[in-house]
């Protein structure tokens, strides 16, 4: 009896040990724990598995978690800078988030319509800064009807017109006040103290988009009236996901970890693959939401997501690439470009991870490292989805070289610097007329600054050549038509790459996450370097109707820079312009040049 009573209780004991067990492993990965106050939503991913992501439709940029450090740089002369504490509208501009949600589309009357709590009877002009540095001239032309309207019925108009010049009439049309006296037209609307005005005070102010007034670019998001609690689904270009794809955390890794070689975070200069080799290596490690093991092995299983605290990369572009010394946190973009998403701290003893966000700057010319933050996100427990987003042909290499001062690589590298014709050696990085060398990193820097100073999402006209028989979108930092046969050969590695270019060749303009996903800065990269290294290998060989010699030095530089514009058999030196008139083959080569004579001098 004690003996039997005793293999039940064993029996009983062994099943719980079992089931628990299971349960743990078989239950629905765990909820993100600790999270930031970030409301959150469920989703089902392609295997039916219920994911945990951001839910971006009660987002808004200042209900966003506060950034932990302060900071502040200088960028030609202005100060762009950040506490902790603040949330992302205090210290981003329109300009900073444009490509990604197009911010400079909405009007103050979009605002209102979704902001519900937001009433423009009550909120004064010195709420909206942007409206305060416009001319009167500015605001004449781009409110409507406000040039027909009697200049006395604007208050804050009348107020500025008599504090700056007391004898103007102002029972006249705001238009003819300003053909009578040109000066008028010249004054800013902050000349005057606009604290007792609202902003229904200038009639129909609220229908102008933001990109109409001038200088809008710089204004902080928290400056423009209500935009800092839009929704960030409710932009122009929504926040979203980019792509579908989860993975599973199957191991979490601390400091201890060294050199590993298949990652799965980067930077959008970098690739998505960039190892690591520091000393202190934490990471995440991937595997398939249902750990089906190796049979069903897919691309990204067994790849690490590598913690940005203890690993920078290569980052930024244009004029703002230098900034933080180039560099920014590994990590990923799976929500697009307004911001990126790093591993922070693995933690083996609890079996945890937190992750964070980090933001850049931009202007017109070029884009900062993304190194503002961090911004406190998610946290997960092991076992846990994770999401990665878009995987294109990012994860077709499981290496990758960083930029290097070498100036002399061979053309068989498929990340080079140095493009190295008939094997001629140079010992220093002096370009002479004899030399038959060409630097790859001076000349691809000159090359994108001269198309459209090196933004990789970029998206241009629509063209055709051939008489027609090639047609393609301009594409990326280099401005690659994608009939472009270099183009397309990264294109079509991707899943639906050649649906996507059948689609350009209709003229069809792709968003951000199309261009990420079918053409990422690796593939553009890629593509240049294979485009430039066939062009200056062929040119070598060929005769200059100038010096009649080989192409060398300064004039293989220009040659190169003319097949690249006008193609591989166009006329050398030729004055004929490309299809939008913008600019000839030589004088194009002639720009090119005097970019790569300045940016070879630092190589």
């Amino acid at each position: 009896m004690k003996i039997g009573r005793f293999l039940v209780i064993t029996c009983l004991s062994l099943f719980l040990v079992i089931f628990s067990w299971f349960s743990i492993y078989l239950t629905p990965p765990s909820k993100a724990q600790n999270q930031p106050n970030l409301p959150t939503r469920f989703t089902s991913s392609t295997t039916g598995a219920q994911a945990l992501l951001p839910d971006w439709q009660k987002i808004s940029f200042q209900t966003m978690p506060p950034i932990q450090k302060s900071g502040s740089i200088n960028i030609d002369g202005k100060e762009r800078k950040w506490k902790a504490g603040d949330t992302p509208d205090k210290y981003l501009t329109l300009g900073d988030v444009e490509d990604t949600l197009q911010s400079s589309l909405l009007s103050l009357d979009n605002i209102t319509k979704t902001v519900g709590n937001l009433d423009l009877k009550t909120v004064t002009l010195t709420s909206f800064p942007l409206l305060g540095q416009q001319t009167l001239e500015n605001l004449a032309g781009v409110v409507p009807n406000l040039g027909q309207t009697n200049a006395e019925l604007i208050q804050p108009v009348t107020a500025l017109v008599k504090t700056q010049a007391p004898q103007s009439n102002i029972n006249t049309p705001l238009s003819n006040l300003l053909a009578q006296n040109q000066t008028l037209g010249e004054l800013k609307l902050n000349q005057t103290d606009l604290s007792s005005y609202t902003i229904e005070d200038i009639p129909n102010v609220d229908a102008v988009q933001l990109s109409d007034f001038v200088g809008w670019q710089n204004t902080l998001i928290s400056d423009v009236p209500g935009l800092g609690a839009l929704p960030l689904t409710e932009f122009p270009i929504p926040l979203a996901e980019l792509g579908n794809t989860f993975a599973r955390i199957d191991f979490v890794w601390g400091k201890a970890e060294k050199r590993r070689q298949r990652t799965i975070s980067g930077s959008d200069v970098a690739g998505f693959s960039v190892p690591c080799s520091n000393q202190e290596c934490p990471y995440i490690e991937l595997d398939d939401l249902e750990n089906l093991g190796r049979r069903n092995q897919r691309e990204f299983e067994g790849r690490s997501w590598i913690s940005g605290k203890y690993q920078q990369v290569e980052g930024g572009w244009g004029c703002l690439e230098e900034v933080n010394g180039g560099k920014e946190p590994t990590g990923r973009l799976p929500f697009g470009n307004a911001f990126k998403v790093v591993v922070m701290e693995p933690d083996e003893k609890t079996d945890t991870v937190d992750t964070a966000l980090f933001f850049r700057f931009k202007n017109i010319c070029g884009a900062t490292p993304y190194f503002i933050g961090p911004v406190p996100f998610l946290t997960y427990k092991l076992n846990a989805p994770i999401f990665i987003g878009t995987l294109g042909s990012e994860l077709s290499q499981n290496t990758y070289t960083p930029k290097s001062n070498s100036s002399e690589v061979s053309t068989n590298a498929s990340k080079t610097n140095t493009v190295l014709i008939n094997n001629s050696t140079q010992p220093n990085c002096e370009l002479n007329q004899g030399s038959q060398t060409a630097n790859l990193t001076a000349l691809a820097k000159s090359i994108a600054d001269t198309e459209n100073n090196g933004n990789y999402n970029d998206v241009g006209a629509y063209a055709c050549t051939d008489d027609k028989s090639n047609c393609g979108v301009s594409l990326g930092k280099y401005k690659f038509f994608s009939y472009d046969k270099y183009a397309q050969e990264q294109i079509q590695k991707a899943s639906g790459g050649q649906e996507f270019l059948a689609k350009l060749s209709q003229g069809y303009r792709p968003n951000d996450a199309e261009v990420f996903q079918f053409f990422p800065p690796i593939a553009q990269e890629d593509a240049f370097q294979n485009s430039i290294a066939d062009k200056i290998n062929s040119t070598s060989q060929e005769i200059d109707p100038v010096t009649k010699k080989p192409f060398s030095g300064t004039r293989l530089v220009e040659r190169v820079a003319q097949k690249y514009f006008g193609g591989d058999s166009s006329i050398v030196d030729s004055n004929a312009k490309d299809v939008f008139g913008r600019l000839s083959i030589k004088n194009y080569s002639e720009d090119v040049l005097n970019k790569y004579n300045q940016n070879y001098q630092r190589c």
